[in-house]
């Protein structure tokens, strides 16, 4: 049985489609504290998504949880999650086949875990 925590990272070959797009929004002044990866970001984002826990439970490997929601609402206003979603559907299309004649959701709600703490790797 998987947990919301059973976590797989961006693979490299979807993180090489990803990378361009996120490219714009690179900083482009120095100073301040270091530049966190858009990998590292775009990781974060996902595991908020993926265990619909609160911004402020996503592990500290991904980044501070005001950085990560910055680059998320910056990214979704851009339309970016728009454009990886596409990338996302034009992939699975090429390795398994879509077939657009008919489509159905299921879905469910749980709580969202919190107060556990999970190394990222």
């Amino acid at each position: 049985m998987s947990t919301p925590y059973d976590f797989t990272e961006l693979p490299d070959g979807l993180w090489a489609k990803f990378e361009p797009l996120l490219e714009p929004f690179k900083r482009k002044r120095s100073g301040g504290s270091p530049p966190i990866s858009s990998r590292s970001i775009m990781n974060g984002i996902i595991f908020r998504l993926k265990t619909g826990c609160q911004w402020n439970m996503i592990p500290k490997c991904y980044g501070s949880k005001s950085t990560i929601h910055e680059h998320y609402r910056r990214w979704a206003k851009h339309g970016v999650f728009d454009q990886l979603m596409k990338i996302c559907l034009e992939d699975y299309h090429r390795q398994q086949g879509l077939h657009l004649s008919w489509q159905s959701m299921d879905g469910s709600l749980i709580q969202a875990p919190v107060r556990t703490k999970k190394r990222c790797g």
